[in-house]
């Protein structure tokens, strides 16, 4: 029973890492013009469609900053402190 808790720990943190990269992706896809056609819209898209359901409550929270948004800040800010707790009560189930 502890392997699937240790498992599922992992898991939150891979989960975690590959939010980072599409939010990472997103960020910069947001400086660039958006094309109709090719692999970049494609993968833009894909990025805005993956991190849109976390980043739409945080942008009603808090006011934008001028063209500033801040929202992939908290963004990832959040969603660390959130694997982390995961994590750490997967971990601590295993150990039980």
């Amino acid at each position: 029973m502890s392997e699937i808790f240790l498992r599922l720990a992992d898991t939150v943190g891979i989960l975690e890492r590959i939010f980072f990269v599409v939010l990472l992706v997103r960020i910069v896809a947001s400086f660039f013009p958006p094309r109709t056609e090719g692999i970049w819209s494609s993968i833009a898209g894909f990025s805005v469609r993956l991190t849109e359901p976390i980043l739409a409550p945080i942008r009603r929270r808090i006011p934008l900053m001028g063209m500033l948004d801040l929202s992939p800040l908290i963004a990832f800010f959040l969603v660390d402190i959130a694997g982390f707790l995961l994590s750490t009560l997967f971990v601590y189930l295993a150990r039980l």
